[in-house]
């Protein structure tokens, strides 16, 4: 068949076809198309459902395309310009000659100038407009804002034109939402004003999700526009068509990987392997799951399967290339996507997919069957990565080792296989030593870092569990970790199965919004997926964080919300040690600005507060030493914790428990290395003159 743009929304399929041998199709060579294998019963599959990416056509698609083979004789057919002189040479028609100009354009170092000639030559191919917009607006070497802004108005005439043109060519609608937002940021427009971005990147979406519907299309393009279009729904406010959006993003997430889906079908009978749970004491006394082991005699991975994924892996790291889409790339830190891997070694990708069937899909199953709701769709790969730390390259470079901060994964769970030995369990003592996975709701027990029992066994953990990768301080570290979705029943009339994705992704767009959105949408992140404490202690954090000179009720009822979204928060991961911090300074800030406001009559009794004060900063300096002490910290300033509990001691005129917290903050500093920071020597000035007031009070009051 023949995927056509400009059939889309015309028809219940963008194609024409299927085509029988002899048939034939003729379009404009304007005109994008795509040439593709589908059954013959392709239009009886659309029938059961086009609605979701993941669909019956789509599936079919995927497997003609697997075992048949297409033969399709294309002409290209021009016209040549009648001249009665024989000497000269014919010209050649406006459009054929546009394309040229063009494709010159590509190689050339003046592209502007050979694209713009291609515009006068044909003035409706929107494929030039499309390139005259894209370079102007990427023409930003220019400093002068006045050059900027006439740029970014050519891209935005250019792209309008295609638009025009081609309404159903989804690079063009992206490309004209990229354009108008960057002439609002230059124009320093008002964020109300983008109207037209989210109206180009809805069309864009659209169309680019007709395409991957259909397989014509990877789901990558598709992922950035719903990640745009998300974003600036949250921006205006929108919440209700950002959650929409947001839970197309989650469903193209789903369906981003070509490793095997499961089969809820089959009942596999291949050998599970054994696992065992690892907990630790919840908020009220009760315990929690962190993670799953496996252990016993069968492993996820077979040492053949480990060779064969190292060697495939050596060669992309040889051949210089490394193709991780994360950000949290650290000194000796290199990764390479598992899909990327398999898609030149069709053996590896066979061996993963029939893992994934035989042990770890039923393993997930099994293992998370009494931990809440397991999804009701088949699980799937959201995505994958090998990653290799190299202690020694980490070390060169003047670190500890090489590590992975403090985060929490996307997906729903997190699979963790171990492909070497560490020092203590290698034969001939010659594994890596350091590495494993820090877990921060283990950060009170005996040992807070965990890692598999041993090459091809794994740690199965919930996304929203908060980890780190602890320093590999000598030899090589490799692991493969596996992140898993669901994807959406075909059959059956289900909601949204992306509960925790929608929390993360809100989270992660709110922080980024006006304090008036940013608000709200935490709240909806934190509604969406109320067992992560990430959303409220967020949330907590930017509910304190307003206008302090703001006398008003709403400003006092946020400052009490703040603090309670950080108890509630402790509530689910008593572990986090910037929960306990914030919550400590909240409890300070509420203080001040009640005895400011004359509100002290609705605070807590001075000894409650004090007593919940002291505890929550103790503890998230507690915490955080425990943190440092595996090389995983949060970053608090425990300086700044020991001075706010100085400070509050002293509005309390407890003059002794003051000295005693303020007489530790120039350790805390010293130990921090930052002594010489601007920051630091100001504190430092301000304890000196807080232990000076304390001194002058204790000299004035009699000792009984």
């Amino acid at each position: 068949a023949i995927y056509a743009d400009s059939l889309i929304g015309g028809m219940e399929l963008p194609i024409f076809g299927p085509l029988m041998p002899g048939e034939m199709v003729i379009h404009r060579a304007s005109e994008r198309t795509s040439a593709i294998i589908v059954p013959a019963a392709i239009h009886d599959l659309a029938a059961k459902g086009m609605h979701s990416l993941d669909n019956h056509a789509r599936r079919s698609i995927f497997k003609a395309a697997e075992s048949s083979r297409h033969y399709a004789l294309r002409l290209v057919v021009t016209a040549r310009t009648e001249n009665n002189d024989d000497s000269l040479t014919p010209e050649a028609p406006a459009e054929e000659r546009s394309y040229w100009l063009r494709s010159i354009a590509r190689f050339s170092d003046d592209r502007l100038r050979y694209l713009t000639l291609a515009g006068l030559m044909d003035s409706s191919d929107p494929e030039t407009h499309l390139w005259l917009g894209f370079d102007y607006m990427s023409s930003d070497g220019n400093t002068n804002p006045g050059q900027r802004l006439r740029d970014l108005n050519k891209a935005v005439f250019h792209l309008q034109r295609a638009s025009i043109l081609s309404p159903n060519d989804p690079r063009v609608q992206y490309q004209l939402a990229t354009a108008l937002s960057a002439k609002m940021q230059c124009e320093e427009a008002v964020e109300d004003d983008i109207l037209p971005v989210i109206e180009a990147l809805e069309r864009s979406t659209e169309c680019e999700s007709a395409a991957v519907k259909l397989g014509v299309s990877s789901v990558q393009d598709l992922l950035v526009g719903l990640n745009g279009l998300s974003e600036n729904l949250c921006r205006i406010g929108d919440f209700n068509r950002a959650l929409g959006s947001i839970d197309r993003w989650a469903e193209a997430s789903s369906v981003r990987s070509n490793l095997a889906i499961e089969d809820l079908a089959s009942q596999d009978d291949g050998a599970c392997p054994e696992f065992e749970s690892i907990t630790a004491n919840g908020g009220e006394g009760d315990t929690c799951r962190v993670f799953v082991r496996t252990r016993g005699d069968i492993a996820v991975f077979e040492p053949n399967d480990i060779r064969r994924l190292r060697l495939a892996a050596d060669n992309m790291f040889a051949s210089g290339l490394q193709t991780s889409r994360y950000t949290m790339q650290y000194e000796g830190n290199s990764e390479i996507h598992l899909d990327d891997l398999c898609a030149s070694d069709p053996v590896l990708k066979g061996r993963i997919d029939t893992i994934l069937q035989q042990k770890i899909y039923p393993l997930v199953r099994s293992a998370f069957a009494d931990y809440g709701d397991t999804p009701v769709g088949p699980l799937c790969v959201y995505d994958s990565i090998f990653v290799r730390y190299n202690g020694d390259k980490a070390k060169a470079a003047g670190k500890i080792g090489a590590s992975q901060p403090l985060h929490q994964d996307g997906g729903i769970y997190s699979v963790n296989i171990a492909l070497n030995s560490h020092e203590d369990d290698d034969q001939n003592g010659c594994g890596f030593t350091g590495g494993g996975t820090f877990f921060e709701r283990l950060s009170l027990c005996d040992n807070a870092v965990e890692r598999p029992v041993g090459p091809g066994h794994a740690i199965i953990h919930a996304t929203t569990q908060r980890h780190a990768g602890a320093p590999t301080t000598s030899g090589i570290r490799d692991i493969l970790v596996i992140f898993l979705s669901a994807r959406k029943p075909l059959e059956l009339n289900v909601g949204s199965p992306w509960a925790i994705e929608r929390g993360m992704r809100l989270q992660s767009i709110g922080k980024q919004l006006r304090r008036d959105k940013l608000i709200p949408c935490l709240q909806l992140a934190s509604n969406n997926d109320p067992t992560n404490s990430e959303q409220r202690y967020w949330l907590g954090v930017h509910l304190i964080q307003g206008d302090m000179a703001d006398t008003s009720e709403n400003r006092w009822r946020e400052i009490c919300g703040g603090v309670e979204f950080l108890e509630d928060s402790i509530q689910l991961n008593p572990s986090d040690a910037r929960a306990h911090y914030h919550l400590g300074m909240a409890i300070s800030t509420r203080h001040k600005y009640a005895m400011r406001t004359r509100r002290a009559d609705e605070l807590p009794p001075p000894k409650e507060a004090a007593e919940s004060m002291i505890h929550a900063l103790e503890t998230a300096i507690s915490l955080e030493r425990r943190c440092l002490l595996y090389n995983c910290p949060n970053g608090i300033n425990i300086g700044a914790a020991y001075l706010a509990l100085g400070d509050f001691m002293l509005r309390l005129k407890s003059f002794d428990k003051a000295m005693s917290y303020l007489n530790l903050v120039e350790g805390a500093i010293q130990e921090s290395g930052d002594a010489e920071e601007e920051w630091a020597k100001g504190m430092m000035d301000e304890v000196t003159s807080m232990m000076n007031f304390c001194n002058e009070e204790m000299a004035i009051i009699p000792k009984t």
